[in-house]
């Protein structure tokens, strides 16, 4: 019995590790279903960093979900500034994909997803896009183990 418990601990974990996750923390009773699979971690605290002038948002959503991913930045008064907008329908398949445009500095995306019967959640990631003047310094630096 005991071997028995911890096999289905194991694959409960293991099922669990696997599963795709929700980009949206549940505070929302009735929150509109949709996971981020790649080009965007809403749950990451830090600022992510990029060369990229890009970026590509890949996700799965039910069907006929209204997905905008925009892009917003400080103006010089500190206020926020939509710098690009994307918005598209998720089809009967239930992935989604949007290109955004990222300007040099910090880049505030915001993910929303909006569907009939479901309240509409939203949530923001900072990225920071870098110079690749510097791109290339790194590329050229050598580095040597336990020289600082």
């Amino acid at each position: 019995m005991k071997l028995q418990k911890r096999l289905f601990g194991f694959l409960l974990a293991g099922v669990i590790c696997c599963s795709s996750v929700s980009a949206f923390a549940a505070e929302i009773e009735n929150q509109t279903p949709v996971s981020i699979t790649s080009g965007l971690d809403l749950e990451r605290e830090d600022t992510e960093s990029t060369f990229d002038s890009s970026r590509t948002i890949y996700g799965e959503a039910q069907p006929d979900t209204t997905i905008t991913v925009s892009v917003s930045r400080k103006n010089a008064d500190g206020d926020m500034v939509v710098s690009d907008e994307q918005e598209v329908r998720v089809g009967s398949m239930g992935i989604f994909a949007a290109t955004i445009a990222l300007e040099m500095g910090y880049n505030y995306v915001t993910l929303t997803a909006e569907q009939d019967g479901y309240d509409t959640v939203s949530d923001t990631a900072t990225i920071k896009r870098l110079p690749q003047q510097l791109k290339k310094e790194l590329q050229t630096m050598i580095a040597l183990p336990g020289v600082y």
